[in-house]
């Protein structure tokens, strides 16, 4: 591998010159914790799960015409530069690289994690070996193939615990892949260093309700493991039914795996607002069955989530719970990131997600920081644990050690000794470096007065990334822009060097008051003139120190985001903002707005505010006599951007601009400029259907249980709700629809507090039926009343004043379990004197549950809904 260390010098450096290859061994001491054999300190490890080898990311590397081993390369490099030292070896060779009896079959899947193993080790990373999976390795893009030769199609997921045949393919296929030698190593599986936990079989189909099977089934796959001679810990998953914690307990087994996915699954759009409640506690961890038993995270994520909060978070109750390593799902390849091609609900790549990366940086930093079983109480109160802190309304993570400053998301933090920092990350702005771009960035340093600057580009979203994903769509773009950076480091004064390191920055600059230009790549920042090369080390932690790995270039044309709120207060200015996203920056960017009703178009230029972001302030006002200022009423806008003389009109892309006698297009975003008595709509089904989250029935139910129709009085659309009912009668004790309306709170944000009433039009699907309505705020604090309905249509009128403190539901409900449901007022709320702050409003819940000696049939209790609102004042 090659790495330019100037422009003119060119230096040759084997990954096995990396510092710290994962060669350390490990033991489970007589507490349930393991401990690294040479120091006897307790292991702590953190990373994610890697699929390249088998299934859909295999195929995925195939759609953009990947070259796997390559691609392998640039990720362990990520891994390492992340500071991540743990990886999941989720690999499906009960699918794709064994027969039907488990024989183990040599091919290019095989190969692959012969090489990712190999590659894993020299950068310093330790695994957990998951070599069985279950679920059909043809999700979600080949589900009609059936070629896959394994024994996991074969025999499928229910009959692994029961069938002797599937058992004996298992212990058949353990042994052999054990016994398998790595010919980029030249050591057998069982003998690899890196490889420290086998985890036997991923997320399986339990018989808890068979003790003694359940034992039999995991003694048989354990012994399967020791039959090679291989001494790794063994673990066996837990979290798909807590209640076979009992039987690992009393097989021989010595650990657990667990899960967590706090925001639930497949939500296919991107989620809004504050979850940080979800992560408060993972009680099912604590069942006293499982003391003394190692604990393995085998998958986290929080699905559908960009924010930079929830991982740090996430890792504090893990520690909390004494869990030791941690992987995510699923690290998206660097070819494909672009796309998020790999798995719909979750993305995490250090260029294209770059918030989410750094607090993965920093959640990495707490599992090795934070002591085991340490609790730190619930939110907000435990916001702030150790070092480290975490903010749902700066969207911020935040790191502030004596030797690391790490950031998500611009901070106001500042470390206490800036001369005692060894390293420094961050995407944002801090005290310590101010920057311009969109990328994340690494200061490492080399010796005093020298350090070592990583750029990457910016990560621009240019489409929701959790919806249907496509090999031909790009959801986020990588940009190479400059950017102005300033960096205040005491050894490095404020007139330093920058001398550039990688191929494609040749220019060296002399920093003015701090400041300089700088572009993606590897720079040495020097406060004593040039560096020598020669006088630089081969390596930094396990990368090579020129090592870069940039993203591949996107031909896209430039794209117009509106960022525009649906709403906006007569009489103040309407300021629409867009992200405008392309390679170089439009001479000019304006917007058009109208009537909707049509008219002639005022024009109003936007102004950059960086970040790839603009803005325009157009007045309005409450008079008719006011020239160009926008009356109440709904409008429609577009937005040009010029460049030369060549115009281009968004939303629809069209070649010319709106006031062009042939400009055919149709297509244009919309608001509403209103009174500050209009109502306010908190749901309209027409519209919000689709945003809806509901409760979970069961693993299987997690599509909500709703009909859409059209009321026979008005015509209008309404939401049908109904309790469920199964063949036996019976029905959760509470089923919930919940959306987020916290973007239509903050366009009244001004007047919200002089809302009085909840107005609601609805009818029961029968007589004497009950709506329970809950507000929640942003803190999960909720407020709930109980809303009494008949079939006939009426116009119910809730008085906020009528709202008590209560109980609200977090929806997407997690996986597992079912003990973060229900959710109380946060630390501090919910004490006599509290009201409802309007202004922290997040979301609206409807919820039907089952009245004590009422028999219900399906689709008889129930409420139909065509509107809720929010009502500002009585009229005259």
């Amino acid at each position: 591998m090659k790495f330019l260390l100037t422009g003119a010098a060119l230096v040759t450096l084997s990954l096995s010159a990396l510092a710290q290859p994962a060669n350390r061994a490990v033991y489970l001491d007589s507490a349930g914790v393991v401990r690294w054999r040479d120091d006897r300190q307790e292991v702590t490890l953190f990373g994610a799960n890697y699929v390249l080898p088998t299934a859909s990311d295999y195929r995925a590397a195939g759609y953009v015409h990947g070259d796997r081993k390559k691609m392998i390369d640039e990720d362990m490099a990520h891994f390492a530069r992340m500071g991540w030292d743990g990886l999941r070896l989720t690999f499906w060779g009960d699918w794709e690289a064994s027969d039907s009896a488990g024989n183990l079959i040599a091919n290019d899947h095989l190969d692959l994690q012969d090489y990712l193993i190999a590659r894993a080790r020299e950068r310093g990373i330790y695994m957990l070996f998951s070599p069985i999976q279950l679920y059909g390795s043809n999700w979600p893009d080949a589900l009609q193939d059936t070629t896959a030769p394994g024994f996991g199609r074969h025999f499928g997921k229910g009959r692994m615990g029961t069938d002797s045949a599937a058992i004996a393919a298992q212990v058949n296929y353990l042994r052999q892949i054990l016994n398998h030698v790595n010919p980029y190593t030249g050591v057998a599986l069982k003998d690899e260093p890196a490889i420290l936990f086998i985890e036997l079989v991923n997320e399986p189909w339990h018989h808890s309700e068979d003790l003694a099977g359940s034992i039999k089934y995991i003694n048989a796959l354990t012994d399967a493991v020791r039959s090679t001679g291989c001494t790794k810990l063994v673990f066996h998953n837990v979290s798909q039914d807590f209640r076979i914690g009992d039987a690992i307990r009393r097989s021989r087994a010595q650990g657990v795996t667990f899960g967590w996915y706090p925001t639930g699954l497949n939500s296919g759009h991107e989620l809004e607002g504050n979850y940080l409640r979800t992560t408060d506690v993972y009680p099912d961890m604590l069942r006293p069955e499982l003391a003394r038993l190692p604990r393995i995270v085998y998958e986290f994520d929080s699905p559908d989530l960009l924010t930079g909060t929830m991982y740090p978070a996430m890792v504090r109750t893990f520690r909390a719970v004494g869990a030791q390593f941690a992987a995510m799902f699923s690290y998206d390849m660097l070819a494909t990131a672009s796309r998020n091609l790999g798995w719909q609900t979750h993305y995490l790549n250090l260029v294209y997600t770059p918030r989410k990366a750094m607090s993965a940086i920093i959640a990495a930093e707490a599992m090795h920081r934070l002591p085991r079983m340490r609790s730190y109480g619930a939110y907000p109160e435990n916001t702030r644990f150790g070092d480290f802190h975490i903010s749902y309304d700066e969207n911020l993570a935040e790191l502030v050690a004596r030797d690391v400053f790490l950031y998500a998301g611009s901070t106001r933090a500042m470390p206490r000794e800036s001369a005692a920092l060894r390293r420094i990350a961050g995407y944002g702005s801090s005290g310590i470096v101010r920057y311009g771009g969109e990328g994340i960035y690494f200061l490492d340093k080399v010796r005093a007065g020298v350090w070592r600057l990583e750029v990457y580009p910016d990560a621009v979203p240019v489409r929701d990334p959790f919806e249907t994903p496509n090999a031909s769509k790009i959801v986020t773009r990588a940009l190479s822009r400059a950017w102005p950076m300033t960096v205040a480091l005491p050894d490095l004064g404020d007139a330093f060097t920058i001398q550039p390191v990688t191929q494609g920055n040749s220019r060296r600059e002399v920093a003015v008051r701090g400041t300089f230009a700088v572009t993606p790549g590897v720079h040495v920042l020097s406060g004593n003139g040039p560096v020598d090369p020669a006088s630089l080390p081969a390596t930094i932690g396990s990368l090579g120190f020129a090592e870069f790995h940039g993203p591949p270039a996107d031909t896209l044309s430039a794209s117009v985001q509106s960022l525009a709120a649906p709403e906006y207060l007569a009489g103040r200015d309407v300021e629409i903002s867009a992200r405008v996203v392309d390679r170089t920056p439009p001479d000019s960017v304006l917007v058009f707005i109208r009537p909707a009703a049509g008219g002639s178009y005022s024009t109003v230029r936007m102004r950059p505010l960086g970040e790839y972001r603009y803005a325009a302030s157009v007045p309005s006002t409450t008079q008719a006599s006011r020239a160009g200022a926008l009356r109440e009423g709904p409008y429609e806008y577009l937005i040009t951007l010029f460049r030369g003389d060549s115009a281009t009109t968004s939303p629809a892309g069209l070649r010319g601009k709106p006031t062009d006698w042939d400009y055919y297009g149709r297509a244009s975003w919309t608001l509403n400029v209103v009174s500050p008595r209009t109502p306010l709509v908190l749901f309209d089904p027409a519209s919000d259907v689709r945003r809806l989250a509901f409760t979970r029935i069961g693993d299987a139910g997690r599509r909500g249980l709703f009909r859409l129709a059209l009321s026979e009085v008005t015509a209008r659309p309404i939401f049908q709700l109904a309790l469920p009912v199964d063949a036996s009668r019976w029905s959760p004790p509470d089923y919930a629809a919940s959306l987020l309306i916290a973007d239509r709170i903050r366009s009244r944000r001004e007047t919200v507090a002089g809302a009085d009433a909840l107005q609601l039009r609805v009818r029961g699907l029968g007589p004497r039926q009950t709506l329970h309505v809950t507000l929640m705020e942003d803190d999960g604090t909720s407020w709930t009343t109980a809303v009494p309905v008949d079939s006939s249509w009426r116009e119910s009128t809730i008085p906020l004043s009528s709202f008590t403190v209560g109980r609200g539901v977090l929806l997407p409900q997690g996986f597992p379990g079912e003990w973060s449901y229900w959710v109380g007022p946060a630390a501090g709320r919910g004490t006599k004197g509290d009201r409802l702050r309007l202004e922290h409003l997040e979301r609206i819940q409807l919820s039907l549950r089952p009245e004590d000696g009422m028999r219900v049939t399906p689709g008889s209790y129930g409420v139909d809904v065509e509107s809720v609102t929010l009502r500002f004042g009585k009229r005259d």
